[in-house]
């Protein structure tokens, strides 16, 4: 047998995995020049309030319908973006987060969209805080879930988070090797997700997983996560430089913030503790703050997943502009 056949049988199904990937992610986004650089988005929805989503690292425009689809098809538009060094859009959009946040007004300037609610999630958080401080007259509501509101770095005495950020996420082959257990085996993936990600007792994530695995719903957002962060080449520089500017937060205009704010945080999210949480719904100016019990950093995969999911919906629904048309919340 040849080199080149055997190369193909042993590497042939992770190279077609990488390919269709790569493949799935340009043919579902879109590419807009604004003022700061090319940004990639998507929108789902043809009328409604936007609400724009700003994932966390690692992600892109297609971790929203991953972690949050639940927020689709209620009558809301869902913009989603990559940001800087996220898939196709460049890193030198902007790097530092009050850069990103200049980015994503310059998104919404370019596809002319006058108002916005913004989901964000994990170290998303840190460009919505400073867009909604920069820009008050363009946000109508922000929600944070699981953000980091201050320095953030990997914790070395967590090892399962060590070598998450220093293996797997740096390396493509292990993502598809984590995509193929996750199909064949989902509970061991579930397992080691919830592991690294919380800091519940083992009886706790036991009891969890039965529980997921009842339930299709959940199952899916699990592999759906894992495709979320594939493939590692069009994440890398996105992350890397998160971890950077996470390392370097200092004095976050959470004060300046004067939008309607929900915080929602676990009390077990042990990659983003409940700590922060609670500052930001400190210092923003009349937000409030909903603790999921024993919820961790990927609530979409916890016991309270529908609660809170009715949760954002009831919030964003609450504070939707009065007397605003589609028409009045977008440029002619």
């Amino acid at each position: 047998m040849s080199i080149l056949k055997r190369a193909r049988i042993q590497y042939g199904p992770y190279i077609r995995w990488k390919r269709d990937l790569i493949t799935e992610l340009k043919t579902d986004s879109k590419m807009v020049e604004t003022e700061k650089g090319p940004i990639e988005y998507t929108i789902c929805g043809a009328s409604g309030p936007y609400v724009s989503f700003m994932h966390g690292g690692p992600g892109g425009y297609d971790q929203a319908e991953a972690l949050f689809s639940g927020l689709f098809g209620k009558g809301f538009r869902i913009l989603s973006w990559s940001r800087p060094g996220y898939i196709n859009t460049p890193l030198n959009v902007g790097r530092a987060f009050e850069e990103q946040a200049e980015a994503f007004a310059s998104l919404l300037n370019a596809l002319g969209i006058v108002r916005t609610a913004v989901m964000a999630y994990s170290a998303g958080g840190l460009p919505a805080v400073h867009f909604a401080a920069r820009y008050p007259d363009k946000i109508w509501a922000l929600i944070l879930e699981c953000t980091v509101s201050q320095k953030y770095e990997i914790n070395n005495e967590n090892m399962a988070e060590l070598i998450f950020f220093s293996r797997l996420m740096f390396r493509s082959p292990y993502l598809w090797l984590a995509d193929i257990i996750t199909k064949h085996a989902p509970l061991l993936v579930g397992w080691a997700t919830i592991e690294m990600e919380s800091s519940l007792e083992e009886d706790e994530v036991i009891k969890l997983m039965r529980n997921i695995m009842k339930d299709e719903q959940r199952v899916k957002i699990l592999m759906d996560l894992i495709r979320s962060m594939s493939p590692a080449m069009l994440r890398k520089k996105g992350l890397k430089n998160d971890l950077k500017q996470l390392a370097m937060i200092n004095n976050l205009p959470l004060e300046h913030v004067n939008t309607s704010t929900l915080v929602i945080h676990g009390t077990d999210d042990q990659d983003v503790p409940l700590d922060h949480g609670q500052r930001a719904a400190r210092l923003i100016p009349n937000a409030e703050i909903y603790i999921v019990e024993k919820g961790f950093h990927i609530l979409a995969l916890s016991d309270a997943a529908d609660e809170i999911n009715e949760k954002r919906i009831m919030f964003l629904k609450t504070h939707v502009p009065q007397g605003k048309s589609d028409e009045i919340l977008l440029r002619s």
